[in-house]
């Protein structure tokens, strides 16, 4: 499978309030997808990459994606360069669709990574938007081993965060983005429906809350040993809060 590792930046959706208080030795900077006691979110993200491989309207409070010039496409063997053209002035950053064609890391130069461990994943591109800050010149770069072999399609955006929704009851639902949450905040069902969830409701199963009385790490250890495993169920709604469509799981493998 694709394991896509993602930015500094883009990582406040995994609420580092809980993780900080653990955090006492070097991890890498990676997206985390799982907090303490092994549960895992499975949040619908203001995701430029999605934007970028769709082109669809993104949810409230996600990323939308205008393209500025022409894409380019490349195979390469091991680290490599593809050539973009001149940078437009008001690009924001790169959308790329990397296609791993042997299994291998593919680090891009803000050091987002994807992990590609089959075969199978050439059928499954990872999209992404690398910061226009990250890169060097008019080029978009990938590194990895140099038996790695991957092809890019890329091309220079314009990515812009939209506000979120406001429902009739005053609630903002959406996406996760770097500005915070959303009072309902974006994810899938059991059953792959979008829709969404409570904040306060997905705080308190996912230790959020529970940290929020933390005083030191010992704390936070706690907390993690005594929920390790336990699968919480949310009720999941559609924008207005109240009509339920199904449940969202909060832990468990």
């Amino acid at each position: 499978m694709n394991t896509t590792q993602m930015s500094p930046e883009f990582a406040t959706a995994f609420r580092a309030r809980l993780v900080e208080h653990v955090n006492t030795t070097a991890r890498p900077k990676r997206r985390r997808a799982l907090l303490a006691g092994g549960i895992t979110l499975t949040l619908v993200l203001g995701g430029t990459a999605a934007a970028a491989a769709t082109g669809l309207i993104p949810l409230p409070g996600g990323t939308e994606i205008t393209e500025l010039a022409e894409t380019t496409s490349g195979t390469f063997t091991g680290t490599g360069a593809l050539e973009l053209g001149e940078r437009p002035a008001d690009t924001t950053g790169v959308a790329v669709s990397l296609t791993c064609l042997t299994p291998g890391t593919f680090r891009f130069d803000d050091g987002a990574s994807v992990t590609c461990s089959t075969a199978s994943d050439s059928a499954n591109p990872s999209t992404y938007v690398v910061p226009a800050d990250a890169v060097t010149g008019n080029q978009v770069g990938i590194v990895t081993g140099p038996d790695a072999v991957w092809s890019m399609t890329a091309t220079w955006v314009l990515a812009e965060t939209t506000e979120w929704a406001v429902n009739a009851d005053g609630y903002t639902y959406g996406v996760i983005n770097e500005n915070g949450e959303p009072d309902l905040i974006a994810v899938m069902t059991t059953d792959n429906q979008p829709g969404y969830v409570w904040r306060t409701d997905l705080n308190d199963a996912n230790g959020t809350t529970a940290a929020e009385s933390f005083t030191s790490p010992e704390d936070a250890l706690r907390w993690q040993e005594a929920n390790a495993g336990v699968v919480r169920h949310i009720p999941v709604y559609e924008s207005d809060g109240t009509t339920q469509i199904g449940a969202f799981q909060v832990g468990g493998n």
